[in-house]
C-alpha cells in the first residue's frame, strides 16, 4: 500500500510541476484579482488617420516628418496611471512593451502589465505619461529615479488627474535641448470607460509632446527637403530670446480635432535666452529647436538669426507673432536676401508636424 501511496505522490508532483511550466511559458488570463491591460498606443506622428490630423500644403506640398527621436519612448520611464471617477486609484504594474515593428520609425507599440481589480463599478481611464524621469520635474522629491516618480504617484492615490498634473512642470535648462539624452515628454489618455468587472482589457491610446519645434529653410520648394541654398549666404547662430524656461508635461487646454489650439503655461515660468552658436547652415536647421509653450501676447519671443552674405556678416530679429503650442511645428522659409535684409516665410502645422503655410511680411 505505501509503495502505491509513493506513485500517487510521484505522479502529483509531476503534474504540478508540468502546471508551473506551462504557466511560464503561456500568458494566463489573471484570477488574482488584478486586470490585465493591452495598450496600444499610437505614437505622434503617425499615420494622419489615425492621428486625427490633416496633412496641408507647404508651398508646393510636402511635410515636415517627425523623426524617430521625436517621438521616442524611454522603455523604462514610462508611467500609466488608473483613474475611477476622476480619482487616482492604482498604477498599472509590470509594464512591458512589445519588440518594435515597422523598422526603426515605428508609428504605434503595444504596452501591457496589471492592475488592481476595483472593488466596485465605476468609470475609469487611463493616463499614460513618459520620459519624465529624464526632464528635471520642479515640484517632486527624487524625480530623476523611476522610483522617485512612482512614490509621488502612490502619494497621490484619490487626487484628480488635473491636480497631479498641475505638479508635473519640467525645466528646460539653460542649453539647447538634446533629445537624443533626454526624451520629450508625452501625455495621453485612453478616455472613459467602463470595465464591466473583466480581467482583461484592452484599450487604444494617443501619446502628445510637451513640446513645439522651430527650424529655419533656405530657400526651400516643401518642408520634406532640404533648402536649395541662396549663393553667398550662411546662418552662423541662432539666439531665441524671451522663450519660457519651464513647461507642463500635460496641458489642460482643451483639445479640437485632438489636438491643441491655445497654449498652456505654469504661472512660475520665467523668460530665458538660449543661443545656439558656431553654425554653418547653408540649407536648413531643423530637428534641433524646441521650444515650450508661451503665450505671445503675455511674454513676447523674438529669434535674432546672425547670418553672412557674401562675406558681410549682420544679425536680423524676427518678432514671432504665434503662439507657441505643444506638438507643432513652426518653419522659417529664407526665401530672398538683399545686402541689407532677408525675406522670410513661416510655416506651422499640428499634431504630426504637417505643415500649413502663412505669409509674414518681410521684417525690417
Amino acid at each position: 500500500m505505501k509503495k502505491w501511496y509513493s506513485y500517487i505522490i510521484l505522479a502529483l508532483v509531476c503534474i504540478g510541476f508540468a502546471s508551473c511550466q506551462d504557466s511560464d511559458m503561456m500568458p494566463q488570463l489573471q484570477t488574482d484579482g488584478r486586470v490585465s491591460v493591452h495598450l496600444q498606443i499610437a505614437l505622434p506622428g503617425g499615420d494622419s488617420a489615425q492621428r486625427g490630423a490633416t496633412a496641408r500644403d507647404f508651398t508646393d506640398g510636402g511635410t515636415d516628418d517627425t523623426t524617430s527621436d521625436q517621438k521616442a519612448l524611454s522603455d523604462d520611464d514610462v508611467f500609466v496611471l488608473v483613474f475611477q471617477n476622476g480619482s487616482l486609484i492604482d498604477q498599472v504594474k509590470g509594464l512591458r512593451f512589445d519588440a518594435v515593428t515597422g523598422g526603426t520609425n515605428p508609428s504605434n507599440r503595444t504596452l501591457t502589465g496589471t492592475f488592481v481589480q476595483p472593488e466596485t463599478d465605476g468609470n475609469l481611464e487611463l493616463v499614460v505619461l513618459t520620459n519624465l524621469v529624464q526632464n528635471q520635474l520642479v515640484d517632486i522629491t527624487n524625480s530623476s529615479t523611476l522610483l522617485g516618480i512612482q512614490a509621488f504617484f502612490d502619494g497621490k492615490e484619490g487626487s484628480s488627474p488635473s491636480a497631479i498634473y498641475e505638479s508635473l512642470i519640467y525645466q528646460y535648462g539653460s542649453s539647447e535641448w538634446n533629445i537624443q539624452n533626454r526624451r520629450i515628454p508625452m501625455w495621453g489618455t485612453t478616455g472613459t470607460f467602463s470595465l464591466n468587472r473583466a480581467n482583461e482589457l484592452k484599450k487604444n491610446c494617443n501619446l502628445h509632446r510637451a513640446v513645439a519645434k522651430l527650424g529655419f529653410l533656405i530657400n526651400a520648394a516643401d518642408a520634406e527637403n532640404e533648402g536649395q541654398g541662396i549663393d553667398g549666404f550662411m546662418i552662423t547662430g541662432i539666439s531665441i530670446k524671451g522663450m519660457m524656461d519651464k513647461g507642463y508635461c500635460v496641458s489642460q487646454a482643451a483639445m479640437s480635432n485632438d489636438h491643441y489650439t491655445i497654449p498652456y503655461v505654469p504661472a512660475a515660468a520665467g523668460t530665458q535666452t538660449i543661443t545656439y552658436s558656431d553654425l554653418d547652415v547653408t540649407t536648413s536647421y531643423k530637428d534641433r529647436i524646441y521650444l515650450p509653450e508661451q503665450v505671445i501676447g503675455e511674454n513676447p519671443l523674438t529669434i535674432a538669426v546672425s547670418y553672412t552674405y557674401k562675406g558681410k556678416a549682420k544679425t536680423k530679429e524676427i518678432k514671432f507673432d504665434e503662439n507657441v503650442i505643444r506638438n507643432h511645428s513652426y518653419l522659417y522659409n529664407i526665401t530672398a536676401v538683399t545686402p541689407d535684409d532677408f525675406d522670410v516665410t513661416i510655416s506651422y502645422a499640428v499634431e504630426e508636424w504637417k505643415s500649413e503655410t502663412i505669409n509674414v511680411p518681410t521684417f525690417k
